[in-house]
């Protein structure tokens, strides 16, 4: 059974009664059709996460818990030109439990107009979904930073040892990294011997690296 789950950044956990927005009360009500004495999770992406019975706006706090991070990967995309695709990675990146997304333009992405307002609401609605109690971190880059993200996955890259795991990294853009980029990175890697759209090379390196 789904049990549903409210984002509150402010959430503290010290309290025995949480009052519900007006927002999230409508959504619960509304489109999840949640009732009465039903179970929901309220966590505020930071590991913190409850669960209680809901009655009317307010939720009874019956159990807290401080869950640990164990995923430490850090991970620099480009935005796509796809909106839907972008949205779609951004939620999986978020349920698969990402410390960090960075986006910044490289030479050959496009310039897109995605706020990072919307990129985090994308991440809130993967959390309320998933009930997943961490937040990535949203970095929001005028260029990728080659020190920090060392390593690259890419086609033109050597076959990955299983036995290593990187967890800061970076996915290319639609357009493929231009050469000079490749030349910038320390190690570059390849997951298939096909060319992996950007949205699944990503899910897929995360997936390796965890």
């Amino acid at each position: 059974m789904h049990i549903p789950t409210i984002f509150d950044n402010g959430y503290e956990g010290e309290i025995e009664s949480y009052l519900i927005s007006d927002k999230k009360f409508h959504h619960l009500q509304k489109v999840l059709r949640v009732k009465n004495d039903s179970i929901v999770k309220l966590t505020n992406g930071r590991g913190l996460i409850s669960s209680g019975r809901i009655s009317n706006k307010f939720i009874t706090i019956a159990e807290t818990e401080l869950k640990q991070r164990d995923n430490m990967i850090n991970i620099f995309i480009a935005k796509l030109q796809d909106k839907t695709r972008m949205r779609l990675l951004i939620e999986k990146l978020t349920e698969l439990g990402v410390q960090s997304i960075t986006i910044a333009p490289t030479e050959n992405s496009q310039k897109i107009n995605i706020t990072s307002d919307k990129i985090n609401s994308w991440i809130i609605g993967a959390i309320e979904q998933s009930g997943v109690p961490f937040a990535p971190d949203l970095l929001i880059e005028k260029k990728i930073d080659f020190e920090k993200f060392p390593h690259s996955f890419d086609i033109s890259g050597d076959n990955i040892s299983k036995n290593i795991k990187f967890k800061n990294f970076a996915i290319g853009p639609e357009g493929g990294w231009s050469k000079e980029e490749l030349e910038s990175f320390k190690h570059i890697s390849k997951l298939s011997n096909f060319t992996l759209r950007s949205d699944t090379a990503a899910l897929v390196a995360v997936s390796l690296m965890m």
